[in-house]
């Protein structure tokens, strides 16, 4: 793979290391469970202010889990269409890839600071 492609895929691994990091992946990736089997509870309803706070813990882990999966899987897509383009002798695919794979690290960069700036109480007013 060329240079500039092997690049970027490692500026989008650190930022999503950085990111699972932050999030203390393998804990956020239990917790979502958790709140996952709370929203299946019936009586989760019973205490209006407490369903709240677990809807809203879930939506947020939710949402930084998916967008690292999201992107680990796009960059995976992307460097698999390179390696192919660079097979077939497609230079002009392989430089789409590589522009996609830009993208994406620029993606990943944002997500990255979003994450590092957010937290449990950023939801919260001032």
């Amino acid at each position: 793979m060329r240079a500039d492609a092997e690049g970027y895929v490692a500026r989008i691994d650190a930022a999503l290391n950085l990111v699972k990091m932050s999030l203390d992946w393998d804990r956020a990736l239990r917790r979502l469970d958790e709140l996952n089997a709370k929203v299946e509870d019936p009586t989760l309803w019973d205490n209006p202010k407490a369903a709240e706070e677990v809807m809203r813990e879930r939506r947020r882990l939710d949402a930084a889990i998916g967008t690292v999966r999201e992107i680990d899987a796009d960059k995976a897509g992307t460097v698999e269409l390179i390696e192919l383009a660079e097979m077939e002798g497609d230079a002009e695919l392989g430089d789409e890839g590589a522009a996609s794979l830009k993208a994406l690290a620029d993606r990943a960069d944002r997500d990255k600071v979003a994450a590092l700036l957010s937290g449990e109480a950023d939801s919260n007013d001032t």
